[in-house]
């Protein structure tokens, strides 16, 4: 039962009313109650009333008692009090009720003393403003709610800490909705309890450290559960789920619960919570929902941010590729570990320094003009540098320099990557040193083949000549140090032959693809000087049983090839496929779009020593090719159709049982 209050207000103005004038001022208020309903009373005695008087009375017979007067009685009494007054004092007063089905009610009554046959009466003006005064409180409320979203956007954009927002959040919730206890509870990951991180109407101790059950041992656990709000008119009488120790504790009654959903996955819950039994209006839980994603979405987001620094951070050291970055007059910012590795300067160093400590002295001012004109038009300016360590010694490095800009497209960094060519370099080398020896092998393979045999032959005719019985004893003797110098000779030869003898390969199973890759990592640098596209199609394929670092030199001699094919420009395009032959392999087949090879060259492409008129090589690497693949077991074929670049293809056999 809802009890009747009353609020009011004078506004006492004494007037030395005339008669002739009392019945115009008579008129005048009963013309301002043409909007209410009308009362006149007198010497304690009703004399009028209209219709519309006796209407909102009836509106208003709500639930009554003894000790609860009607507004008619009320309105009786509170008019034989004013009609103690002055004439011509006027006042109001707000009555709250409730109709017979328990909705509120808000009545306004104004009082008017006025003249009645030489004495005074009041006029009494009876209105509903029930409408206008909800309106007025909705108004109000919506500024609240709206006023506090405002403070939150505000702390968001502000990069103020965490625990601030939260606690701002539950504080201005709190005022708005005017309940004593809201707080914030995050899901651990452990398990589904609720962990307390902010709260107003508890004790400053319990956030941070206090945790409640989730499930159906809480509202908050509920509502996460089923993900959706959960309101509670009395928890009391609540049977769904049991009201956690820590809101019993503090007296919470009435409250609602909503998920933090962001993405559709739940943060965490956001509670408001009286100490008196209370019906939450739609708009209260729909003002609770927006904080809580908002609040939600705003740790979502800082959490991310905070995930992808600390991302970009180890990446940043531990990447093997040095890492530089600039303002926009070349003030080094960064400077990262690789960095201190390839150049022997270390962070504290080069910072506030200029890029310019790592010139060598090795490229023109021209150079460096292209680089500042390509970055400050907005482009990546890429090429090989020459730099110089701390030490005084130069390294090389494939380096490229990009503008970073901002979400207006303006320049505010350059930023600088460095690739460490030197080993690579020193590979590329040892594979052209190991070209040179294995020539130089061959070489000195066929010069030992080619003496010995006339020194066969040699040794056989002075063998000969020494069992000739009729030349003379000195002459035998002699041919028979030359035959004996010749088996030595020869014995000798042998051995060196069996050194220069190719060993077998240890095979072992060999990854194509990964070896592909290894392959065009090293020639990378090569292949973005002479602006060559790489296009793979290598599905998986079985591995085959092979000396991988001697295949890989085959790959390289190949792939180095069709490089030097397409001096312009181009496209290297490698395929791996099973393909039968001699029984089941796999086919790898490089193709380049260079002019291709001449049909007379064609034929004498494995020849050792051969090369095309403008070739860079001494002539071997094909010949060496040829022999490791030959040696895998496999075949080696090359074509080239007129006017579309050169194809070789290599052929490996498959084990039996792959």
């Amino acid at each position: 039962m809802k009890n009747r209050s009353t609020s009011s207000s004078h506004s006492k103005s004494p007037v030395q009313a005339k008669p002739e004038i009392a019945a115009a001022e008579v008129l005048a208020w009963v013309s301002d109650c043409l909007d209410g309903g009308l009362c006149f009373i007198a010497k304690g005695i009703l004399v009028f009333e209209n219709a519309q008087f006796g209407e909102l009375i009836e509106a208003s017979a709500g639930p009554s008692g003894p000790e609860t007067p009607t507004l008619r009685s009320q309105l009786f009494t509170d008019a034989i009090a004013w009609n103690q007054e002055t004439l011509g004092t006027r006042g109001s007063k707000t009555y709250r009720l409730a109709d017979r089905q328990g909705q509120a009610l808000v009545y306004e009554c104004r009082f008017n003393v006025v003249p009645y046959h030489g004495e005074t009466g009041v006029l009494l003006i009876l209105q509903d403003v029930t409408e206008h005064t909800e309106l007025v409180h909705e108004a109000s409320q919506i500024a609240r709610f709206q006023s506090v979203l405002a403070r939150i956007g505000t702390l968001a954009v502000s990069d103020a800490p965490a625990q601030e927002l939260m606690n701002e959040a539950v504080k201005h919730t709190a005022e708005a909705l005017d309940v004593e206890l809201c707080k914030i509870l995050v899901q651990r990951e452990s398990d589904d309890h609720l962990a307390v991180v902010a709260g107003i109407g508890l004790e400053p101790e319990l956030i941070g450290r206090l945790t409640i059950e989730g499930g159906t041992h809480s509202q908050a656990g509920y509502a996460i559960r089923e993900r959706l709000p959960v309101v509670v008119r009395d928890l009391r009488e609540e049977t769904r789920f049991t009201p956690s120790k820590l809101l019993t504790e503090h007296g919470g009654i009435a409250g609602m619960c909503v998920p933090m959903l962001v993405e559709d996955r739940v943060y965490g819950a956001m509670t408001a919570h009286s100490k008196s039994v209370r019906d939450f209006t739609v708009k209260e839980l729909e003002f609770l929902c927006t904080v809580a994603n908002t609040v939600a979405t705003v740790l979502e987001r800082r959490r991310r941010a905070d995930t992808q620094r600390a991302l970009y951070h180890r990446l940043f050291m531990y990447a093997q590729d040095g890492i530089m970055l600039t303002d926009t007059e070349g003030c080094i910012l960064e400077w990262n570990p690789a960095l201190e590795r390839m150049t022997g300067w270390t962070r504290d160093e080069a910072l506030g320094r200029r890029p310019s400590i790592l010139k060598s002295g090795k490229h023109s001012p021209e150079f460096y003009e292209r680089l500042w004109q390509a970055i400050r038009s907005g482009l990546s300016f890429v090429d090989r540098f020459v730099n110089r360590r701390k030490d005084g010694s130069e390294f090389l490095v494939w380096e490229s320099v990009s503008p970073v800009k901002d979400r207006d497209g303006t320049t505010q960094f350059y930023l600088a990557i460095l690739t460490d060519l030197s080993e690579r370099e020193q590979m590329l080398e040892a594979l052209r040193h190991a070209e040179q020896v294995k020539l130089v092998g061959q070489l000195a393979g066929g010069i030992l083949h080619e003496v010995r045999n006339p020194l066969i032959g040699l040794g056989s005719l002075a063998t000969h000549l020494a069992e000739q019985e009729q030349l003379p004893r000195t002459a035998r003797d002699r041919c028979a140090l030359i035959a004996r110098e010749a088996a030595r000779i020869d014995e000798l030869l042998e051995s060196h032959l069996g050194q220069l003898r190719p060993r077998p390969f240890d095979l072992q199973p060999c990854d194509l693809p990964s070896l592909i890759d290894d392959m065009l990592t090293l020639l990378r640098p090569n292949l973005r000087k002479q602006r060559i596209v790489v296009k793979k199609n290598i599905p998986d394929v079985p591995s085959v049983e092979a000396s991988r670092a001697h295949l890989q030199q085959a790959f390289l001699n190949i792939s180095m090839n069709a490089i030097d094919a397409m001096p312009t420009g181009g496209e290297l395009t490698i395929k791996a496929a099973l393909v039968a032959k001699q029984g089941r392999g796999i086919s790898v087949t490089f193709s380049d779009t260079g002019k291709g090879i001449e049909p007379d060259d064609l034929q004498r492409i494995f020849e050792p020593f051969f090369t095309s008129g403008k070739a860079k090589g001494v002539g071997l690497g094909l010949t060496i090719t040829h022999d490791i693949v030959e040696r895998h077991g496999g075949q080696l074929t090359i074509s080239s159709p007129p006017g579309s670049g050169a194809m070789v293809e290599v052929w490996l056999p498959l084990k039996r049982d792959t």
